[in-house]
């Protein structure tokens, strides 16, 4: 069946928008249902729908960045991307000191004249201003940065990796290709936790996968982390109409149950998908590029004919099957890992009534505790996932120690957090998929 009707059945019916659950984010995401999905496109997006006004909002109010973009202690990055948008969770969630905050009134244009498209709230005594509060008083006097840990465990997963694909490609090993391909999915996922921070070396080692660290500082640290499960979410609209995870009366039977069969084929090749959807978006000049950093992932091959004694056709082979695997890998890791679940808040569902950001992230994710329980399995199979999502810039070495002022501030608030097995995640990731009905209860009730 070619692959066009399979997506028409896979899809729900022509024009059929879903109105947010909830409150606050009114307006329908502009470019939502594109066919072809990235970052730019989602920026795009924002751009049409925030009431920026080219500059860059923060809560009611615009402010002009221009002349601060190439000082920017984080890197250029993280302004030039967002101007044009509404970055309230992002200025929020990305500084923990008070630095930030003291110098806006610099930078400030003009009140907003448009109302926020966007559910939440940062009141200064609601549950995500207090726990920031206090996360701030933690970590007061230590460094700011990736954590030696990090690194090390970093370089040493690369290094492996590499190794053992000169390995299979001299000894041609199949089974060395797929320990490389593994080693460079936890050298991949490792990398995530650098491109939350400023500029550095190590959230290049995310390129060597096909994918694009500087698409999933949009996709992600942009989108997902700040609008989890949401309509925003463009980890959740990437993925439609092949995987469904929002509760939607109208799913086809093949988007509920397809899952079970077609996903570890989705899992494989996501890698080199991306790629593809990529050099479309250049060609068609939808994005700008090829960038320095899209030509990262030939670092495999080039090392695997240099040292392994294979032709250049072999070594292209054993690149091929390296990358399948560790493709296979982080999707078996990354969409199973905290998001997915028929009792996780997804958007459809009601949302409790405080609007709290920090509470509505929450909501929207599940830890693993035998995972959280280690600091390497945390770093490379994105553990600790709650606290990431509430203090991304935080490198994962230093989360650990803030598992206790997590508890404290969900028990003052009455805020529930319950931590699920690994089993049950990847259970509840297809149980998602084939759920139609909201939940009606919301969370914490």
């Amino acid at each position: 069946m070619p692959i066009t009707k399979v997506l028409h059945l896979l899809r729900p019916p022509p024009d059929k928008q879903y109105s947010s659950t909830l409150p606050g984010l009114w307006k329908y995401p502009s470019f939502r249902d594109e066919a072809l999905k990235s970052g730019s496109l989602w920026l795009k997006g924002k751009k049409a729908d925030d009431g920026a006004e080219g500059l860059w909002r923060i809560r009611d109010d615009l402010y002009d960045f221009s002349s601060w973009i190439h000082t920017h202690p984080g890197g250029s990055d993280w302004l030039e991307l967002t101007k044009g948008t509404d970055i309230t969770e992002a200025f929020e969630a990305h500084h923990i000191s008070f630095l930030a905050e003291r110098l806006l009134p610099n930078f400030h244009v003009r009140p907003a004249t448009t109302k926020r498209n966007s559910p939440y709230t940062f009141e200064p005594d609601g549950f995500y201003r207090t726990l920031k509060s206090r996360v701030r008083e933690a970590l007061k006097g230590q460094v700011t940065g990736p954590t030696r840990r990090s690194i090390v465990s970093a370089d040493a997963l690369l290094t492996g990796s590499l190794a053992t694909a000169i390995m299979a490609g001299a000894m041609w090993s199949y089974s060395l290709g797929a320990l490389s391909g593994f080693l460079l999915t936890l050298t991949v996922i490792s990398a995530h936790n650098f491109f939350h921070q400023k500029d550095n070396l190590r959230m290049y080692y995310f390129d060597l996968s096909f994918m694009s660290s500087r698409e999933w500082r949009i996709s992600h640290a942009l989108s997902h982390h700040l609008y989890p499960n949401s309509l925003l979410d463009l980890e959740i609209s990437m993925w439609e109409p092949i995987l469904q995870w929002l509760p939607r009366p109208d799913k086809s039977l093949l988007s509920r149950y397809g899952p079970l069969v077609y996903s570890p084929i989705l899992y494989a090749t996501m890698f080199p998908v991306q790629l593809l959807i990529r050099i479309t978006l250049y060609l068609k000049g939808h994005m700008k590029g090829p960038r320095k950093e899209d030509f990262i992932p030939l670092i495999y091959p080039l090392v695997i004919y240099s040292y392994g004694v294979c032709s250049v056709r072999e070594s292209i082979i054993m690149w091929l099957w390296i990358i399948t695997v560790a493709s296979f890998c982080f999707g078996c890791i990354g969409l199973n890992a905290a998001h997915h679940h028929p009792e996780i808040f997804h958007d459809g569902d009601a949302p409790r009534a405080n609007l709290d950001w920090g509470v509505q992230q929450l909501d929207a994710v599940r830890d693993r505790p035998i995972v959280s329980r280690f600091n390497f399995l945390a770093l490379v199979t994105f553990g600790h996932h709650g606290l990431h999502h509430l203090f991304p810039t935080i490198d994962h070495g230093k989360l650990d120690k803030l598992n206790g002022i997590l508890e404290k501030t969900c028990n003052e608030f009455n805020v529930p957090y319950r931590p699920s097995s690994v089993i049950e995640l990847i259970k509840g990731q297809f149980q998602q998929c084939a759920r139609i009905k909201p939940n009606l209860v919301p969370p914490g009730q």
